[in-house]
């Protein structure tokens, strides 16, 4: 090889590496002077900048009528495949529908999150009211409808002890790890529990 390519070679080198470093620390300036291609082959670096410090668990509470409180509802009697685990139905369906923030969309049509939480509302409420599995919640509780939230458990640090997936009883998590993100309407929970208008207060 002559000194032309080597000296080529070199200066292809040192610009593939400024590229790769520029797109490490956020620059756009490869985008803007390079075909698309070129650039592509660039994105390397930053494909995991920020490394996870949680693990997100869902779960479930039901609104108890007789007790008028939220009580932990196990799901996994109703999601028979891979209970145990987060590729159950229900860890499933909170992750890719969770997004809910209000009853419709601006045309008034619900949107098609809504309408998953609501589903899966509904299924809990009546599955629990059925009687015919444990769930958590005594059979001779009625329960008005379903909240659901997700829990923010932080990761054990770079050897610490690490576990798979263990479920804890969601009472052992403080308030800061919850964040609760849908419940059933007022309305539809008074309706179910036989509450007059307006009388239900959720804490």
């Amino acid at each position: 090889m002559n000194a032309s390519a080597r000296t080529a070679l070199k200066v292809l080198g040192a610009v593939y590496l400024a590229g790769v470093w520029l797109d490490g620390v956020g620059s756009n300036l490869p985008g803007k002077i390079l075909p698309r291609t070129a650039e592509y082959f660039m994105q390397i670096a930053a494909l995991f900048p920020r490394a996870e410090v949680a693990s997100i668990d869902y779960r479930a509470q039901g609104w108890v009528c007789q007790d008028r409180r939220w009580e932990e509802l196990d799901t996994r009697p109703y999601f028979p495949i891979d209970p145990d685990n987060k590729e159950n139905r229900f860890e499933r369906v909170l992750h890719f529908f969770h997004e809910h923030r209000g009853p419709s969309r601006g045309d008034g049509r619900a949107r098609p999150e809504d309408v998953t939480l609501r589903a899966l509302d509904a299924y809990l409420v009546g599955a629990h009211n059925d009687g015919k599995r444990d769930d958590g919640i005594p059979r001779d509780r009625m329960l008005g409808g379903t909240r659901f939230l997700s829990l923010r458990i932080p990761l054990p640090r770079p050897g610490d002890r690490l576990e798979r997936v263990v479920r804890h009883p969601l009472e052992d998590y403080p308030e800061k790890q919850r964040a609760y993100w849908y419940h059933t309407p007022h309305a539809k929970i008074e309706a179910h529990c036989g509450y007059h208008a307006g009388e239900v207060e959720l804490e």
